[in-house]
């Protein structure tokens, strides 16, 4: 989520001759970087298709939330409030407002992008909200370095729309790991990265249909050698450590949609309000 605009696919290619990222498609038409600090005399005769599989990890259950409540979200998560600065850095359109997150009675999280009413009051970067919508987080409660980090939900899309899971560290250096984004203008196209300062990793995965159409699992695995991305348990990315990499420390968990903002692009007539992102659940296993 932290990458901004139009300038994202050049910040990926940089990254890659900045680390010694090598760029990969895979048999599933996955863009693979793997930041494994090779020496560039290698990168030829590294670069080509590559298999990813998962880590053969026997996974145990750490922490869940299965969304069966009704209202707000346990005491685990904390909802994130308002515009942010300069649209919390992308430029983004929406105000984040807590009862935009709220789980259904029916075994739900659902976190609800609409437009903001007349009556709204909720002032952004740009003067009157246009749009509200949920974030939730569960810094200073729940967090963990390494694992599985799993989450099976129904995304919604349209032009504008940028749901996610995601997860960042709380202390410095910055490291971020998006299990799944979904830029909603291209809404076949399931995405994971991971960002640090200087290096971006993951890829991306096309699938058969709309993410909007019906239930994924979506998730990483994360061990000290390398995060693997993957949808359904096919993986699909995969990003190897390097020196100095970030992700080496715990992670505390994000849900959210974003409403417009460099990268997705602003909303049109055809974007469908309101978007809701429904999720069934959200699951953590050690190793």
């Amino acid at each position: 989520m932290s990458s901004d605009g139009g300038a994202r696919r050049r910040i990926w290619v940089a990254a890659g001759a900045v680390s010694g990222i090598v760029v990969a498609t895979t048999a599933v038409g996955a863009v693979v970087l793997n930041g494994d600090g090779a020496d560039p005399a290698r990168q030829s005769a590294m670069a080509g298709p590559a298999e990813v599989t998962l880590p053969n990890v026997n996974w145990k259950l750490s922490w869940r939330d299965e969304f069966n409540g009704r209202g707000r979200p346990s005491k685990n998560w904390t909802p994130v409030l308002g515009g942010g600065t300069k649209g919390w850095s992308h430029r983004a359109l929406q105000y984040y407002t807590a009862d935009s997150a709220v789980q259904d009675g029916n075994g739900n999280l659902v976190v609800t992008a609409r437009k903001a009413g007349a009556s709204s009051t909720a002032r952004c970067w740009y003067g009157k909200c246009k749009y509200l919508s949920g974030r939730i987080q569960t810094k200073g409660k729940v967090h963990q370095a390494y694992g599985r980090f799993a989450v099976r939900a129904k995304i919604p899309t349209g032009k504008g729309i940028w749901p996610a899971f995601w997860m960042q560290g709380e202390t410095r250096p910055y490291g971020e790991i998006d299990v799944v984004e979904v830029k909603g203008s291209q809404p076949n196209l399931v995405q994971g990265y991971a960002h640090a300062q200087r290096q971006v990793g993951g890829g991306q995965l096309k699938l058969p249909q709309s993410v909007s159409a019906g239930y994924h699992v979506f998730g990483v695995d994360w061990t000290p050698d390398r995060i693997v991305w993957w949808v359904d348990g096919q993986p699909y990315a995969q990003l190897k450590a390097y020196r100095g990499w970030p992700f080496d420390k715990p992670f505390f968990l994000i849900i959210n949609v974003q409403v417009g903002g460099n990268w997705p692009g602003s909303p049109n007539a055809q974007t469908a309000f309101p978007a809701r992102l429904a999720v069934d659940w959200v699951r953590v296993y050690r190793g």
